[in-house]
């Protein structure tokens, strides 16, 4: 899982199909947001759609590139 640093907390699975990919993306960003180092992920071993929480907090937010 490259990119994804730090120890795995805890899973929260959200199935397969589009509206828990929403779901799991959506949980994802808010998690973001508030500095909790999450992602949305599609593994089969969770049975689909889940999000990973980190250990580790977010380090720097990602900010939108200036437009050119």
């Amino acid at each position: 899982m490259s990119g994804l640093g730090g120890p795995i907390a805890w899973i929260v699975r959200y199935g397969t199909g589009p509206a828990a990919r929403r779901a799991a993306t959506r949980e994802a960003d808010q998690l973001w947001e508030r500095g909790t180092a999450a992602r949305a992920v599609f593994r089969p071993e969770y049975g689909g759609w889940a999000v990973l929480v980190f250990t580790a907090g977010v380090k720097k937010r990602p900010r939108p590139a200036p437009p050119d």
